[in-house]
């Protein structure tokens, strides 16, 4: 009976473990999307003035620096994933790829809905980002509380609800420019704030793992 319930503590803290490797890469997630996103925004909207500083024409600065600035963001969530993945799979002797469908639909899911947007018309262009966050946040929420109930976690379910409410009295701004300052100024707020809640739990996590 001693060595069951040694196992079953052993069990209980590669749980933690696992809890707090992947709270910790949802939070640096969402503040790499606080930053991403914004940055990619003002580079746009700043761009004439940036680019004559660099000496370098517009069309080609703001499109090299939107690429650029979104690809190191893509990779820097995607290493984070993948190392608790990695880990993960060490720990519980598990396939490596066992999850990866469901890793993978999740990054398409997040990147098909931030697509589409560029076919939304003025003035809804920079609402429809709010609607895109929003409607990935709630899918990404419940797939993953119905298929696997580890990854529910309720930043993004308070993300989705925060952009899609938000949305409405942002609509109603009225100037183009003060909207999509608006859009951004929420989008920014709400991932800063989901990821300093998932560091918090990450930390309170190993702080338990620990007594």
């Amino acid at each position: 009976m001693e060595d069951l319930g040694k196992i079953g503590e052993a069990l209980r803290l590669v749980e933690r473990y696992e809890d707090y490797l992947f709270r910790r890469a949802l939070g640096i997630s969402f503040l790499v999307n606080g930053l991403v996103f914004p940055t990619i925004v003002l580079i746009a909207l700043k761009g004439e003035s940036v680019s004559a500083y660099f000496n370098v024409s517009q069309d080609v600065f703001v499109p090299l620096a939107s690429g650029t600035i979104l690809v190191a963001g893509i990779a820097v969530i995607v290493y984070m994933f993948t190392s608790a993945h990695v880990v993960s799979s060490r720990l519980r002797r598990t396939s490596l790829w066992a999850n990866s469908p469901h890793i993978f639909a999740m990054f398409s899911l997040w990147f098909l809905s931030f697509y589409l947007t560029k076919y939304v018309p003025e003035p809804y262009k920079a609402v429809s980002w709010l609607w895109a966050g929003g409607f990935a946040s709630l899918v990404t929420y419940a797939i993953n509380k119905r298929a696997l109930k580890d990854w529910s976690y309720p930043e993004l379910l308070i993300i989705g609800v925060v952009l899609l409410v938000s949305s409405i009295p942002i609509m109603s701004l009225g100037a183009p420019e003060t909207i999509m300052l608006a859009a951004v100024a929420v989008l920014a707020v709400s991932f800063f704030v989901a990821g300093i809640y998932s560091f918090s739990v990450a930390s309170r996590i190993l702080e338990e793992s620990d007594r």
